[in-house]
């Protein structure tokens, strides 16, 4: 398995609108910024599984659709509109990190 970093975003608000719909889940942290802030956010937040989403399709850009067997993935932070993020190999799999290098997710992945 030999994947290249890459980057994804900046993630912004249509996205996650559109993900919301498209997954039938509107929780308010995610579509409503008055709510978010209430919360103690900046902001509304990105799903996590659209922040995973967008780590498997720069995998899959480079693997094909067909080498992915298997994906476990670990959020650790939230994703905001207008974070970039990069996709970096390691071992096992990849890390999805904001610009500032924290990581927002780890996905192990099995693949052919």
């Amino acid at each position: 398995m030999s994947i290249r970093e890459s980057r994804r975003g900046p993630v912004n608000r249509v996205q996650i609108a559109r993900y919301a719909g498209a997954v039938g889940d509107f929780n308010p942290v995610h579509v409503d910024d008055e709510f978010a802030r209430a919360a103690g956010l900046p902001s509304v937040i990105a799903h996590g599984p659209l922040t995973v989403t967008l780590a498997l399709d720069a995998v899959v850009e480079q693997l094909g659709p067909d080498a992915l067997r298997s994906v476990k993935a670990r959020l650790s932070a939230p994703v905001f509109p207008g974070d970039e993020l990069v996709v970096v190999p390691v071992d096992g799999g990849v890390e999805v990190r904001k610009a500032d290098g924290s990581v927002v997710a780890t996905v192990q992945l099995g693949t052919s």
